[in-house]
């Protein structure tokens, strides 16, 4: 080739790259970005899709585009619990910025009347490692705030464009420690590659391994928490949630699967879902991108993103791109570049702002519609509404109001007593929340108790009845009792500081805040001791009863070397809100003494929890956050492949939280033998609590008939009903009735035999040869609320649910469910509580051969 014809090939080559650089991924070819603004590679130093940003470089940015622009607002609205910031924008004309405030006020009312701007939300990478939205963020951000095309002065000027760039940092910033530190000067794109294949517990997740976009209904976290009184403030239209899915696949927006939708959402709901996709597949033809839109993924949960606004009054669009899973990787369908899926990620939030501003009068009239027909159903319904009760246990009454003020849900304190399917409902102990208002299709949600969803196949949980998970009473009724003014907070909940000098301190166990007491109480050295049934005595002139598992702390016995356990007590508490008495004597009208060895002194439990590759990552952290933020202790986490560095013998307790541990060496296997018949107790939950029967323990199960047997030729079914056989025999998140042992150690604090677990799986644990061993068992009718199938009720009724087994010289707790699902299941968090300090109290139970 000629020198001259070179050297211009290499300037046109590097004219179109330069081109490209400018316009940045996803953007119009013939953006022309105002010079005053700075670009992404301006301040991160490469160009968006070259490498994975850290989010203090997407904060940076973002800073600085706020500084430079008069279209862009930016606050912070508080942080994770890795302590990174959380920015919200706010994109708009300066006239409209300069009257935002009044905008944002004005909200509520706009939204009933129909009035007002339209608000699109935009949100990106709930799940860490699905990294092109963050990246995806800043290229929008940019282009909002630098392009002069009229298009995008026609949304500032008649849209109130809301984003959230980040909404999982701290799992964002794993994931890009890991691909960068992976990514060499020239990528690999081999699947097996370590880039693509991440540590365990990989990025997906927040700081505590939580799944964030499952927390838009219990709002466990601060990026949830923080996000939903944005949400009560700006009301959004259109919110989408950006997120990524396997590398093999294409790109996918909703509507999604029609047949999976929560049946709560409006037919016009669907309808403008439709006709925004069309936005999307029109930018998505003009570049030649492939996608989907009706298969895999439904609207069926409330508490994913792009369901919680459809219940809520807004539309929520689901987004998923094809993975990258860093900067290069081979797919069927071709190299498929980190830039790539920043580009589609970009063509969509256009799209959706286009969409946003053409058909901004449906939308606002829809919204106005939606809280309308949500009051006239209220109306028409047969309930006028809903009384719950706090179950005797304040603090937990008042989360579970907190939560759904939280959600802009009206709740109103009773202002007389009232009895009602022989449960009182009392003033200061009791609240009405009313069916007709605007948020009635949530409360439904919420509420009702479904046992029929009307499908067998689901994406995620068939259930989440919120007063259920908290273990309150809730009755709805067709008349609502007096009640006082709407709550704009939760109550206060006045306590008597301790007496100074009593008898003894009694706390009873079924307070809420009396675990962390008892936590703190141990670990500083104080002897406690536990009542081991029901206690009747006399506090203040009268006689109360204390449940199994009430703490009683005698002045006198305590080390002399402590503080003042007087002071202590007062100060923890405040703390946790719990109310600690004082005996008149230690003599009790019936049960055990308070200084009877049947009130035993509490020993402090050192605990451990296996994790490492196999174990699910939710699970494990749903334990670590129940510790770390509901006992306030530490748990030792230990990688089962370091095992053979560890001396077990320093714990008194190892917990296996559900995974697939058949990858575990027999080393391993071993180890954790030996920690049981030495004295260890071993707590194992979800499918954990059916693989440690394999342990080599000298388990003593019942007989049973072996039912995989296949004695005839099975009945033809058609090879495409499979996968729907397959998903109806999963239960893949359902709340089940459980019946309790009260007077078993594990079941302490629970003055009814009746609970709700939730349940997340097909396992059966295999029963014990022991009739003293179960705490807990499934009722004959075990499905309180969500989906199973006939064949999982059959099997799982009466079947253990809850089990202590004695090995040797230690014990093996084995628990079916999961106590602490998503951190707002607070009415078992009691059950994994109890294996903590109770399990040592449970003595061996077999009966002699010739009295079995």
């Amino acid at each position: 080739m000629p020198k001259t014809l070179l050297a211009l090939t290499l300037f046109l080559l590097s004219i179109s790259f330069v081109s490209r650089a400018i316009a940045g991924p996803g953007l119009p070819a013939d953006f022309e970005p105002d010079p005053a603004i700075p670009t992404p590679a301006e301040v991160l130093g490469f160009e968006p899709g070259e490498w994975h940003p850290r989010h203090d470089q997407v904060v940076d940015y973002l800073t600085q585009l706020a500084e430079r622009s008069d279209r862009v607002n930016m606050e912070i609205l508080g942080q994770t619990h890795g302590e990174r910031p959380l920015p919200l924008l706010v994109f708009a004309s300066p006239e409209t910025l300069a009257e935002i405030d009044q905008i944002a006020a004005d909200r509520q009312s706009q939204a009933l009347a129909g009035e007002g701007p339209a608000v699109i939300w935009l949100g990106y990478s709930v799940h860490g490692n699905e990294a092109s939205g963050a990246s995806a963020a800043l290229v929008t951000a940019w282009y909002l705030a630098a392009s002069n095309d009229p298009e995008v002065l026609a949304w500032l000027d008649d849209l109130v464009i809301v984003m959230e760039p980040v909404l999982n940092p701290d799992g964002l910033d794993r994931f890009a420690h890991w691909v960068n530190m992976h990514r060499g000067r020239h990528p690999v794109a081999d699947p097996a590659d370590r880039e693509h294949n991440e540590a365990w517990p990989n990025g997906r997740t927040n700081y505590y391994w939580f799944d964030l976009n499952r927390d838009w209904l219990p709002l466990v976290h601060p990026e949830s928490r923080l996000r939903a009184a944005q949400l009560q403030r700006w009301m959004p239209h259109v919110l989408t949630d950006h997120h990524e899915m396997g590398p093999n696949t294409t790109y996918f927006f909703q509507p999604g699967v029609p047949e999976r939708n929560n049946p709560l959402t409006p037919e016009r709901n669907y309808e403008l879902t439709a006709e925004i996709a069309q936005f999307h597949a029109r930018i998505l033809d003009e570049a030649g991108e492939a996608y989907f839109t009706r298969e895999l993924f439904d609207d069926y949960y409330l508490g994913k993103g792009s369901t919680y606004p459809d219940l809520t009054g807004g539309i929520g669009i689901l987004f998923e791109q094809g993975s990258s899973r860093g900067h290069l990787q081979d797919t069927v369908y071709g190299p498929r570049s980190f830039t790539d899926a920043v580009a589609n990620q970009v063509r969509t939030s256009i799209s959706t702002l286009q969409a946003g501003h053409a058909l901004a009068d449906e939308l606002i009239a829809y919204q106005a519609e939606f809280f309308r027909t949500a009051r006239e159903d209220a109306r028409a319904s047969r309930g006028a509404g809903w009384v719950l009760g706090d179950g005797n246990d304040p603090v937990r009454a008042h989360q579970l109001v907190d939560l759904l003020l939280a959600h802009g849900i009206e709740v109103r304190p009773t202002t007389d007593i009232v009895r009602i399917d022989g449960q009182d409902y009392a003033p200061g102990s009791a609240w009405v929340i009313r069916a007709d208002q605007n948020q009635y299709r949530f409360l439904r949600s919420v509420f009702d108790l479904v046992t029929d969803p009307g499908m067998d196949v689901f994406y995620d949980v068939s259930a989440w009845p919120l007063a259920l998970s908290y273990g309150l009473p809730l009755t709805e009724v067709r008349r609502l009792p007096a009640s006082g003014d709407p709550l704009s907070e939760v109550p206060g909940h006045p306590l008597t500081p301790p007496v100074t000098d009593p008898v003894a301190w009694l706390v009873r166990w079924d307070q809420y805040g009396a675990t962390p007491l008892l936590a703190a109480l141990l670990a500083e050295g104080y002897r406690v001791q536990a009542v081991t049934e029901p206690v009747l005595t006399r506090i203040d002139g009268e006689e109360k009863r204390l449940v199994a598992g009430s703490l009683v702390m005698h002045p006198g016995m305590q080390p002399e070397e402590l503080p003042s356990l007087a002071d202590r007590l007062s100060e923890l508490a405040r703390q946790h809100r719990v109310e600690v008495v004082a005996a008149e004597s230690g003599l009790v009208m019936e049960g055990p003494d308070f200084g009877a060895p049947s009130v035993p002194v509490l020993r402090a439990p050192k605990v451990a929890m296996l994790t490492g590759d196999g174990v699910r990552p939710n699970h494990a952290g749903y334990i670590w956050h129940w510790f770390d933020t509901r006992l306030e202790q530490s748990l030792t986490r230990l990688d089962w492949q370091r095992l053979w560095r560890v001396d077990l013998s320093n714990y008194t307790h190892l917990i296996i939280a559900d995974g697939q541990y058949d990858m575990m060496p027999g080393w391993a296997v071993d180890q954790i033998t030996r920690f049981v018949r030495q004295g260890g107790t071993l707590i194992a939950a979800r499918n954990a609590s059916t693989w440690v029967e394999r342990l080599d323990l000298d388990w003593a199960f019942v007989g049973e008939d072996d039912n995989g047997a296949i004695d005839e030729v099975p009945e033809r079914r058609p090879y495409g009903d499979f996968q729907g056989d397959f998903a109806r025999q999963l239960i893949g998140g359902s709340a089940l009735n459980v019946v309790l042992d009260t007077s078993h150690p594990l079941a302490f604090g629970y003055s009814e035999a009746e609970a709700v677990t939730f349940r997340r799986g097909a396992h059966r644990l295999s029963s014990l040869n022991n009739a003293y061993s179960r705490a807990a068992v499934y009722s004959d009718d075990p499905l309180a609320a969500g989906f199973m199938s006939a064949e999982n009720r059959e099997r799982l009724a009466g079947a253990t649910a809850l089990d202590l087994s004695h090995h040797g010289q230690g014990r093996v707790i084995r628990m079916a469910d999961d106590f602490l699902f998503r951190g707002y299941w607070l009415g078992t968090e009691r059950l994994f509580a109890n294996a903590l300090f109770f399990s040592p109290l449970v003595r061996p139970t077999q009966l002699p051969p010739w009295a079995q």
